[in-house]
């Protein structure tokens, strides 16, 4: 049996740490990581209690987001979270393994991601858990670390994804200036 795509594509990243008798780089290399992986903690927490605020603190303001509905600029995918977001009674996102390859100010991180999204009670449309990897390039800004470019790959979902719709909702959303995604 062969392989699918999606495992196809993957590839594995990973910084190792500096040598043991580099006490300094061994801190700073800890400590990026810990600073990196806290990026990711802020966002979920941010998603769950839709704090839009604090998810746009993880990015840079130039950040191209091509994510699993759409493609295009922080705003835009901010707006379109939200908004989605909200459809739902609540959400609960996991982060589970991370990896990490740093370059200096620079760095690659995939995360994988459980997003458990809750129908409200009594609502006909069954729970939405989705599979995700996270495809972040990192910048160390004067403000800390921050997201650049995310792409987030679905590798498999249970429930209805997209979300139908019970009453008019936002997909599919106004035109704006974002690449729309068409999977065939």
């Amino acid at each position: 049996m062969e392989r699918n795509e999606l495992r196809k594509v993957m590839e594995f990243r990973n910084s190792p740490p500096p040598a043991d008798d580099d006490m300094a780089a061994t801190v700073r290399w800890l400590r990026d990581r810990t600073l990196i992986a806290d990026l990711y903690d802020r966002y979920a927490y941010g998603v769950d209690s839709v704090n839009i605020e604090l998810v746009r603190s993880v990015f840079d303001p130039d950040c191209v987001v091509v994510g699993t509905m759409e493609e295009g600029s922080l705003d835009d995918y901010l707006e379109g979270l939200e908004m989605g977001l909200l459809m739902y009674h609540a959400t609960m996102h996991f982060k589970g393994n991370q990896y990490i390859e740093m370059n200096g100010d620079e760095a690659f991180v995939e995360t994988w991601v459980l997003g458990h999204h809750m129908e409200a009670p009594g609502s006909p449309l069954d729970h939405l858990v989705l599979g995700l990897r996270y495809k972040d390039n990192l910048a160390r800004k004067p403000d800390g670390w921050k997201i650049v470019r995310r792409e987030a790959v679905l590798q498999w979902h249970t429930g209805p994804f997209p979300r139908p719709e019970l009453r008019e909702g936002p997909y599919p959303r106004r035109p704006h200036q974002s690449r729309a995604r068409h999977d065939a």
